[in-house]
Formats: structure tokens, C-alpha cells, sequence
């Protein structure tokens, strides 16, 4: 496995593995309706969201023999934004490996107090990394509901106002 920063050519591969996993999650966890609204289209706006979420990121990518298998992003202020893994190479620890680099990039930038909002699939993903679950949270995309967890570790606390990601 070769793990290397993601730069914006790779978007592209990102928004396509992505948009697997989530087809890949259980119904029980998120319906049909809600993976399609979740995973979205590859457009020239997410595009420039993704380049633009990137470019406030610390990044990693993991490859093997020039195919992408993982990606994660953590923006400098301390939440993970995006943290995914191919289908065919899930439970192999890539998740693992790729929140320990950029939590050790994080912290090499004095950036400790880490957080995200965590998918069914991915809090106990979360929860070996020594992440905590604060609360459940609920976002709409295009019309559909999506729950999932806002998880914290190294003493991130949720601003007293409250707000709610995706």
C-alpha cells in the first residue's frame, strides 16, 4: 500500500469511490434514496467545493498499484471531512492508517482537538481511534434525512450554538 497527499486530479477518483461506499452501505443503516442524495453527482460545483475543502486540508490518499482505495481529508481546524474506503478494501485497517497520519499531521501543527460527523458505518471507525460520540445528529440532502454522530477526541467540544454537518 502506498499512501500519498490527494491533489485536486484525483478528486474525480475520489467522488467515484465515494459514491461506491455509500451504494455499499446497508439499507438499515441509510435507504436507497437517502445513499443517492448522500453520494450526489459529480458536477463542476462539487468540484470546486471539494478542490476548495481540499486546499484547508490536510490530505492523504491510499493507493495500490495506481488504484485508489482510500481517501481522508482533515481540515486544519480539526474536523475530519472526509474519511472513505473502497468496498473491496474495507476491514483491512486503511481507515486506521489513514486517520493516524493526518491526526499525526494535525498534531505536528498543534492541532489536537479533533471531530466529525460520523456516518452508522463509519463511527466504530471512529470509536477504535478513541474517538467519542457526543450526540446523534440528523442532516437533510435534497429532501432526504441522514443521521449520523458528531464524534470528538482530544478535548474538541461542541460550540455552545450547535451546528449541523454532513
Amino acid at each position: 500500500m502506498e499512501y500519498c497527499q490527494l491533489t485536486p486530479d484525483l478528486l474525480p477518483a475520489c467522488h467515484a469511490l465515494f459514491a461506491d461506499s455509500i451504494a455499499a452501505l446497508p439499507d438499515d443503516d441509510y435507504p436507497l434514496t437517502a445513499r443517492l442524495a448522500w453520494a450526489g453527482v459529480w458536477d463542476e460545483d462539487v468540484r470546486h467545493s471539494w478542490e476548495a475543502r481540499l486546499a484547508a486540508a490536510w490530505s492523504v490518499a491510499a493507493m495500490q498499484e495506481g488504484t485508489l482505495l482510500g481517501f481522508a481529508w482533515l481540515s486544519r481546524d480539526g474536523e475530519f471531512d472526509m474519511l472513505y474506503v473502497a468496498p473491496l478494501a474495507q476491514g483491512q485497517g486503511l481507515a486506521q492508517a489513514m486517520m493516524q497520519q493526518l491526526e499525526a499531521q494535525a498534531a505536528a501543527a498543534g492541532v489536537t482537538a479533533l471531530h466529525a460527523w460520523a456516518s452508522h458505518a463509519a463511527r466504530p471507525v471512529f470509536e477504535k481511534q478513541g474517538y467519542r460520540m457526543l450526540r446523534p445528529n440528523r442532516v437533510s440532502r435534497d429532501g432526504c434525512s441522514l443521521d449520523n454522530w458528531l464524534m470528538a477526541k482530544g478535548g474538541w467540544q461542541e460550540p455552545l450554538a450547535g451546528r449541523s454537518e454532513s
